[in-house]
Formats: C-alpha cells, structure tokens, sequence
C-alpha cells in the first residue's frame, strides 16, 4: 500500500545503527547509486560530542567501503560536535555540516568517508559569524559546485537570534561575491531549514516570534524585495517552521507545528502571501495523536502530492517509547489524501521510541526517514524507508 513501510530496507523496513556511547541521526542524503548517508552526532572517544556518519547500501546493510565498516566520527572542536546537514556532490564527496553552538563547521569526505585535505584544512573548515551563539541547520549545493548554509546568529546583547547564511567555494573558502565577506545575518529568528528555486533564488524559512518566518534572497545574498514586500513573510502561525520545500511553480511549502501539538503546513504563493488554494486559507493543521507533534520535513512528490515527515508523543515528560515516526500526505489542495496509509496518516514505532529528524526522496521516489531512537534520542540512528506510489 501507498505508505507502507518498504521490507527490502532492512528486512521489515527500518533500520537501526549504534555508536560507542550513543548516537542520534538529524539529517540523510539519497545517493544517485541508490546508497544511503545518514549524519548527527556521537559521543567520541572524549564522550563530548562529535560528528557521526554512517552509509548504507540499497537494502540497509551498513556500507563496508565507507570508513570504519560503515560509520565515521570526527570530532572538530573540544566537544559539542553536531551534524545537522548533508549533502552528497556529484563527485561522490559528502559534505557534513553543523556546529559546536560557537560557530559553523562543515567537514567533506571522499567516498569511502576519509577526510578530503583539498576543502579548507584538512578536510574540515570552521566559521564564527558572531561571536556568541552560531548554528547551522541546514545545506544545499549549488549547481556551480558552491556550499550553502542557513542557520541561526546572535550578534550583540541582549541574546535575538537571526537568520544566518554562508556560503563556500567548491574549496571551502568564504565567497566573498556572497553577503558582506560570505556571510549574510537577516532580522526574523531561527533559521531551520532553506531551499533552492530553479532560478537559483533562495528560501530560508525557521521561526520568530509570532510563527512561520520566511526570507527570499538573490544569488548574492540581498534581499528580495519582491518577496513579501521586504524579502521577509512573517505568520501568526503560532509556532514554528522546521522545513521548506519549493514547488515547480514557484509555490513555497512549509511544514512546522502549531504551538508544537499539531503538525502544520503551509503554502505560500511566488511573492510570499498564504497559497488560498491550499485550504482556503493557507494553511492546513492536522492532530496526528501525542501531545506534542511537529513536522521536520516535506517532499513535494512529482504529482502534486506532498508528504509531511515528522513525530508524535508526550511532552516533556513521559515513556520515551511512546514517540513515533508520523507522515502524513496531502493533496496538492491540502486536503489529507486518504489512498496514503491509514486515512492519510502513517506511523512507525521502534523499539524504544524514535524521534523523527530529517527526511530525503530517493530517486525512485522512496522516501527515508531519520532520526534518534530510545531513550534522550540518543541510543542510535533510526531510519526507516516508505514506499510511495507514482
């Protein structure tokens, strides 16, 4: 059935992947050859933190030809370390990204995950845009090769995050035709997650005080002024956005929560006003079970169709086996597609429970889920793969 849980992926469709001291996965990437790069956080040898990758082959088997029997650590700093983002180059090199909580890191890898010394130093390169808080929460490769970030900056007292990006030659340097130096620092909030338009605009969309955040700039950093009236869209959305994708038509999804118990999507048009198409309002806010639930991700599939990824279950407190994978999907009008699952929901349980923390489409159009399982999230990778229908 459209949905189902995919058995060739690991036997039963879910996979699960251990570290020495814990493990959480946050971010994958599908590879062209049908292999899986799934990126977080480890505790190292120092138990302080440290990037942790692991590859797997089309049916979920770790991937021997990649580090050590398929999983790499690499600690940056003295601890702290957290992968957030991943993307794969069309040379087989897979660049990881994400922060220690003072500033960027991003390290690129070979294709059998040894460090690559042709990208910054050693393989590894280090950026403070402010110097207090700095986060990276998302990447996209650019087609002329150049690394993109998005994330979260906190220039100055008192604390007020903004949006933060960065942007990198093929070797690592800062682009300096990019910002000011390489570096853009916007007003609004978090930044979660960005997105590429076909005409090489960027979407960067997170969270601010009154909900939904969005900003809209050129290929050189600026602000797009077309876009909501000063490059920016805030929404009463009463919570925040987590995940961004970009319709053929220019349309903009996001998914998020509503006060974080509610999986919630929205769509906006090209210049960044509420899609009224899509549920009369713009917005569509669906009860997937669990106190607590959020969207972290959304695929917008080739017919129209687009499935939400994210997680359900107590808040604060509670058994952390009640957590789950959730997905819902939603016609291209926003109303929840009832040939997907179980009346457009699924759900997924590990042993132990899972949060769910990023989500990929592979070229077949299969979708993989990752995140943490068990206790604190952090007893391992979770990933689990779903069959989706064409």
């Amino acid at each position: 059935m459209d949905g189902d849980l995919d058995p060739t992926f690991g036997g039963d469709g879910k996979v699960v992947t251990t570290f020495p001291g814990g493990a959480y996965g946050v971010a994958v990437a599908a590879q062209p050859d049908g292999k899986i790069v799934a990126v977080g956080a480890a505790a190292g040898d120092a138990l302080t933190g440290v990037f942790a990758l692991a590859r797997y082959d089309a049916g979920g088997a770790l991937d021997p030809g990649f580090g050590d029997m398929g999983r790499v650590t690499t600690a940056i700093s003295d601890g702290g370390d957290e992968a957030r983002a991943v993307v794969v180059q069309p040379d087989g090199k897979i660049v990881a990204a994400g922060s220690n909580r003072e500033r960027f890191e991003l390290a690129r890898y070979d294709a059998g995950g040894t460090l690559d010394p042709t990208f910054g130093t050693g393989g590894i390169v280090t950026t403070n845009p402010t110097p207090d808080v700095d986060i990276v929460n998302g990447m996209v490769l650019q087609p002329n090769g150049k690394i993109l970030v998005a994330g979260l900056a906190t220039p100055g007292s008192p604390w007020r995050p903004r949006f933060a990006l960065a942007r990198y030659t093929p070797e690592g340097s800062l682009d300096p035709s990019f910002g000011s130096g390489g570096i853009v620092i916007s007003r609004l909030g978090i930044g979660r997650a960005l997105a590429l338009q076909t005409d090489g605009r960027i979407v960067v969309t997170g969270f601010s005080g009154s909900g939904f955040a969005l900003a809209r700039y050129h290929r050189d950093g600026s602000l797009d002024r077309t876009f909501g009236g000063d490059g920016t869209v805030d929404t009463p959305a009463n919570g925040g956005a987590f995940s961004v994708a970009v319709q053929p038509d220019g349309r903009i999804v996001v998914g998020g929560a509503m006060d974080f118990f509610m999986f919630e999507v929205a769509r906006f048009t090209p210049r960044g006003r509420l899609d009224t198409t899509f549920s009369r309002d713009g917005i569509v806010t669906t009860d997937v079970g669990g106190s607590e639930q959020v969207v972290i991700g959304v695929i917008v599939q080739p017919n129209g169709k687009i499935v939400a990824v994210g997680h359900a279950g107590p808040h604060e407190t509670g058994e952390p086996d009640l957590w789950r994978f959730v997905l819902t999907r939603y016609r291209a009008n926003g109303v929840l597609d009832p040939a997907f699952g179980r009346e457009g929901r699924v759900v997924t349980r590990f042993r132990g429970g899972a949060f769910s923390a990023g989500a990929t489409s592979q070229p077949d159009g299969r979708i993989v889920v990752v995140g943490g399982r068990g206790e604190g999230n952090a007893e391992g990778f979770a990933l689990a793969r779903y069959v989706l229908e064409p």
